[in-house]
């Protein structure tokens, strides 16, 4: 059974990052349900970032941050394989989180 994708996007730092219908339902139902109909911001935040940085705790994970509606959405993904990433999770705050910059427009 293959995977059913809301978008594949290319970001700026070269890669490509899938967003599965799975993967959104569980962000929209049980983690952050405010994310519900934003999938469009998602999209662009990964797409047109303000900011992309390592996390601290993983240099494997990656944060992409965009301003969005008086606060930030925060993208975090992951490596699935070569220069493929998906979505681990997304939502809204205030703050970005430490970690080494590694692009800003």
């Amino acid at each position: 059974m293959s995977k059913r994708f809301v978008f594949t996007v290319a970001t700026p730092l070269g890669y490509r990052v899938s967003l599965s219908r799975d993967r959104w339902r569980q962000i929209t139902r049980f983690k952050h349900p405010a994310l519900s109909g934003h999938e469009t911001d998602v999209r662009n935040c990964l797409r047109n970032p303000t900011c992309v940085r390592e996390s601290a705790k993983d240099g494997d994970v990656l944060l992409s941050y965009a301003e969005s509606e008086r606060v930030l959405l925060c993208v975090v993904t992951a490596p699935a394989h070569d220069d493929e990433r998906f979505v681990v999770i997304a939502y809204f705050t205030t703050n970005i989180k430490e970690g080494t910059e590694l692009w800003r427009r």
